[in-house]
C-alpha cells in the first residue's frame, strides 16, 4: 500500500508521484504542503568550525576564509501523521569527512530546529536528534516581503525577512546532519515545489533579539547582508528517517 493511498488532500495540488516512492509502513514523513524562505549569510570559518561538535565536519567556505550560516523559516499546512505546525531552523552547510583526497559528504549541520507544537518536537527529537523546542513562530506578508518571527521563553529570537520572488517548478534534495547517541545522523530530504532563488546581496535580512539563542548567533560575527536565499510559497518535501550512521 502507497501512503497517497491513506491521505486525503484539498484540491488538486498535490503531486502523488513524488510520494510514491513512500510505503505506509515506512516511518517517513510526509509534508505534503509546505512554504518556505531560506536565506544564507556570511559567517568566519573559524567562528563556525569552534562551534560544530567534531572537526569531521568542515563548513563549507563561501570563500576563503567566509562560511555561511542558513537561516530557514517552513510553515507546514498538511503533513502526513502530525496538525500543522511552523518551524525556523538554523544551520550551517558542512562536509564530512573532506580530507585533501576526498570531497566529503554533503549536508547541512543543524544548531537549533525550533517549532510550534510538543509532537513536532517530540519527534525530531527522539528519532534524529534535533535540538527542537516550543517557540512561538509566525509569519506576516507585507507588500514584497515575507517575514518571520520567532519567540521563547518571552523572548525574540530573530526575525528573517526576505523579498518574494518569481517562482518556478523546481526539485532538489538535501540532507541534515545531527548528533544523537554519540554519532551524526545523515538524513536525506527531497523537496520539490514552486520556489526562486536569487544571489542579490542583501535580498534578505534578519535581526536578532535578546534569548541566549540570538546571543550566540551574535558571536559568530554574521553578517547583515544576505548573500542568497530562496522563496518557496507552496513545496512539498519527504522526510526520511536517518539514512546514515557516522562516527564523531
Amino acid at each position: 500500500m502507497l501512503i497517497t493511498d491513506c491521505i486525503t488532500m484539498k484540491g488538486d495540488t498535490m503531486d502523488r508521484t513524488f510520494f510514491a516512492r513512500v510505503k505506509s509502513e515506512e516511518t517517513a514523513l510526509c509534508f505534503f504542503d509546505l512554504s518556505m524562505i531560506m536565506a544564507n549569510f556570511p559567517v568566519p570559518v573559524a567562528k563556525v568550525q569552534e562551534t560544530l561538535p567534531s572537526n569531521k565536519l568542515k563548513p563549507v567556505q563561501l570563500m576563503p576564509g567566509t562560511a555561511v550560516v542558513s537561516l530557514a523559516a517552513m510553515e507546514y499546512r498538511h503533513i502526513d501523521r502530525l496538525t500543522p505546525f511552523n518551524e525556523f531552523g538554523i544551520a550551517v552547510p558542512v562536509l564530512y569527512g573532506m580530507t585533501d583526497n576526498v570531497p566529503g559528504l554533503a549536508g547541512s549541520y543543524v544548531y537549533y530546529m525550533p517549532a510550534t507544537t510538543q509532537e513536532a518536537c517530540n519527534g525530531g527529537i527522539k528519532i534524529y536528534g534535533f535540538s527542537k523546542f516550543v517557540a512561538e513562530i509566525s509569519f506576516e506578508d507585507t507588500g514584497e516581503m515575507r517575514c518571520c518571527r520567532v519567540r521563547a521563553e518571552g523572548k525574540d529570537i530573530i526575525t528573517l525577512e526576505a523579498k518574494k520572488l518569481v517562482t518556478q517548478p523546481q526539485s532538489w534534495d538535501t540532507y541534515t546532519y545531527t548528533v544523537k547517541d554519540g554519532q551524526f545522523l545523515r538524513t536525506y530530504i527531497p523537496l520539490q515545489g514552486q520556489s526562486g532563488t536569487t544571489d542579490v546581496k542583501g535580498s534578505a535580512s534578519y535581526i536578532l533579539g535578546d534569548h541566549p539563542i540570538a546571543e550566540e548567533l551574535r558571536a559568530l560575527g554574521m553578517d547583515k547582508t544576505s548573500v542568497w536565499h530562496q522563496y518557496a510559497p507552496q513545496l512539498q518535501a519527504i522526510l526520511y528517517l536517518p539514512g546514515e550512521r557516522l562516527p564523531l
